[in-house]
């Protein structure tokens, strides 16, 4: 299967507004897919990527969230790439930390709510995952109220979080809905800036504009690893690996340690469902 294979049929991506997200959406587009970009601010996006058609999606919100899949009545595959990374503690409009709101609990929702009519969920972890540390006593509150806020600790656990999915994901339905989880190493993309301002810090922003695309990888090869996970036996986790993982062509992989343990991800599962309050697929 190639990307050809997409050609007539409809990939929604999350946050397709720039980086890697972006670049995916015109390798797709390129290849004949109809591709639909879900988007927080909808004029912007539309700025941002000329001839994409737009809808609006705030994964920090379960509401929008809802709202965009019941407007949805055509779609074929599923890419979660959205995300936020690092700044301030901040909370959804459900009252859930921000980080893992829009990483974890509102992809989450939207597969709920998207997968009968989809053939394929992409989902994008990070080399991040790593160093997650949520385990099988995992609470609510550890996830939706972290008591002592570590912006990068909490994106690790968000990233990790997104691979337990994906895992989970695959044994309650891979043997019909292939699901496939990638990493983009680390590229130059938007998320950056993002976490710079967020944290206070705007003024490294010109400095990292010049020096982020010399020594990070482009958003495009970043984009290599989500498009090769659009035909990608279910199960699978696609990344770079040279450098550590950082850059480089995507490869099949070895899923972290931290998204190895069964326990771990059912826990993570129960959790899931209690926070965005839907029937997540049973096990077989």
């Amino acid at each position: 299967m190639t990307l050809a294979a997409w050609k007539g049929r409809t990939v929604v991506i999350t946050g397709g507004n720039s980086g890697i997200g972006l670049e995916a959406a015109k390798a797709l587009r390129a290849a004949g897919a109809q591709v639909v970009l879900g988007c927080r601010d909808v004029a912007r996006s539309e700025r941002q990527a000329p001839g994409f058609p737009v809808r609006e999606l705030d994964l920090a919100d379960l509401d929008s969230v809802a709202r965009f899949a019941g407007a949805t009545e055509q779609v074929d595959a599923l890419v979660c790439n959205a995300g936020v990374m690092g700044g301030p503690m901040l909370m959804t409009t459900q009252a859930i930390e921000r980080q893992m709101g829009t990483n974890h609990f509102g992809h989450a929702a939207l597969v709920a709510r998207l997968l009968p009519k989809l053939s394929r969920v992409v989902i994008i972890s990070s080399i991040a995952a790593r160093g997650g540390t949520l385990g099988p006593t995992l609470t609510v509150e550890e996830l939706t109220s972290p008591p002592a806020y570590a912006p990068q600790a909490v994106y690790a656990n968000t990233k990790q979080a997104n691979l337990l999915f994906a895992q989970e994901l695959h044994r309650r339905v891979g043997d019909r809905v292939p699901v496939v989880a990638a990493h983009p190493g680390v590229s130059w993309t938007n998320l950056f800036v993002r976490q710079l301002r967020d944290e206070g810090r705007g003024y490294l922003v010109p400095p990292m504009r010049l020096l982020g695309p010399v020594f990070l990888q482009s958003a495009k090869a970043g984009a290599a690893p989500t498009l090769a996970a659009m035909s990608a036996p279910s199960g699978s986790f696609l990344g770079p690996r040279a450098f550590g993982q950082v850059r480089g062509r995507p490869h099949l992989l070895e899923v972290y340690g931290t998204a190895t343990d069964p326990a771990t991800a059912a826990r993570l599962w129960d959790v899931t469902e209690q926070v965005i309050g839907l029937a997540l697929p049973s096990a077989s």
